[in-house]
């Protein structure tokens, strides 16, 4: 099993989707959890992200990883050992006005579902209005806006003014992820700052089990 677990994420860091999807197959025949497969997705798609930021890889490169991810998603939702395990509160997501950016976005909402968050995924190009109705619809306490792009930051930080005016800002904690650190979490007004995916899963379920804020740990 381990074997074609290390296979899978080499498979996925070069981005051979034949493979992928073969050794996903070969994973669920053999029993292996699918939460497991994704995690390992997970793990090439980081890698596919380092080689792309050394300029080894391009933008097509990331583009392709997020379709590979994406086409593995719909290959374990099929799996009959899968069953949809909303275990928390909605959470919402978005990329934020002015950006189009959604490859982290999908790959961290597509983890993100699978152990246990029930996600809002609002698209890409958000207006901060927007957010601000569905964290009303959904009385969501957690909001992760995201951004690849300088752009972004206005946006993000109007997004969280407003959450402020509607008089929903106290009882919301903001992440925000994407091309960002904690300059731009303190610019933005956000509570959070995270790049990985990983992070913003345990951050997520951190804020929703202790229902309060914590210490950052990105």
């Amino acid at each position: 099993m381990l074997k074609i677990q290390k296979m899978l994420v080499a498979a996925m860091a070069r981005l051979d989707e034949t493979m992928v999807i073969n050794l996903v197959k070969q994973g669920l025949q053999m029993g292996i959890s699918p939460y497991v497969l994704l995690d390992e997705i997970r793990a090439g798609t980081d890698r596919v992200g380092e080689l792309y930021s050394k300029g080894e890889y391009f933008l097509s490169d990331l583009i392709m990883a997020s379709e590979i991810f994406k086409d593995v998603l719909t290959l374990v939702i099929k799996d009959p050992t899968v069953v949809p395990r909303a275990l928390y509160p909605t959470i919402i997501f978005g990329t934020v006005e002015d950006d189009i950016h959604d490859i982290g976005k999908n790959i961290t909402t597509g983890i993100m579902r699978y152990n246990g968050f029930d996600i809002c995924d609002l698209g890409v190009d958000v207006p901060g209005a927007k957010f601000v109705e569905a964290v009303k619809q959904y009385n969501s306490q957690v909001v992760c806006l995201t951004g690849l792009i300088t752009e972004a930051f206005e946006s993000m930080k109007k997004t969280v003014d407003l959450l402020d005016e509607a008089g929903l800002r106290s009882q919301t904690i903001v992440i925000i992820g994407g091309l960002v650190n904690e300059s731009v979490r303190k610019y933005t007004g956000a509570d959070y700052w995270a790049t990985d995916c990983t992070k913003v899963t345990e951050l997520c379920r951190n804020i929703l089990v202790t229902n309060k804020r914590i210490v950052q740990s990105s």
